[in-house]
């Protein structure tokens, strides 16, 4: 039987058994005037303790940089793909087109290269849901790696 416990602060306010939608509705708007937004920071679940926040002004210009170069540098070739890259501390994925006969190497060359935050800080490559890439892999191709249309997130180590 399913059970809904609300709780604030660490204290139980009510509790509902079985799946009564009027008394879950009632007690929703019974304790939603009570509460205020959420006035915390938050944390990305990539993000390590040790690392240190960029500012979204560095992160913007880094990132039409990144997607510049990466223009430049991989723009040419029979066979294009788009890889979304997520980048710790962005909301937003970069999107690199390039040929398929690049390498994750590339990439990541591009990146520390490009971006100041990669420049000091180690990384690595995770297909989701939540598929680390092995560096030895990064060697191989994206058309053999099967990443053509590929979203990787950049997670920092």
């Amino acid at each position: 039987m399913p059970t809904f416990v609300f709780i604030r602060h660490s204290k139980e306010l009510e509790r509902i058994r079985g799946g009564n939608t009027q008394a879950i509705e009632a007690t929703l708007a019974k304790y939603y005037k009570d509460t205020s937004a959420f006035g915390g920071e938050g944390h990305s679940m990539l993000e390590t303790s040790s690392t240190t926040k960029i500012s979204s002004t560095t992160i913007d210009s880094d990132r039409a940089r990144l997607e510049q170069v990466a223009q430049e540098r991989f723009g040419k070739g029979q066979t294009m793909t788009t890889i979304r890259l997520r980048l710790p501390d962005t909301a937003n994925p970069i999107n690199l087109h390039l040929s398929t006969d690049r390498t994750l190497n590339d990439i990541r060359q591009l990146l520390c290269d490009t971006m100041t935050q990669f420049k000091t800080i180690a990384f690595e490559f995770i297909e989701p849901p939540a598929m680390k890439i092995k560096l030895e892999d990064e060697k191989k191709t994206i058309n053999d790696s099967k990443l053509m249309n590929a979203v990787l997130i950049v997670k920092k180590i």
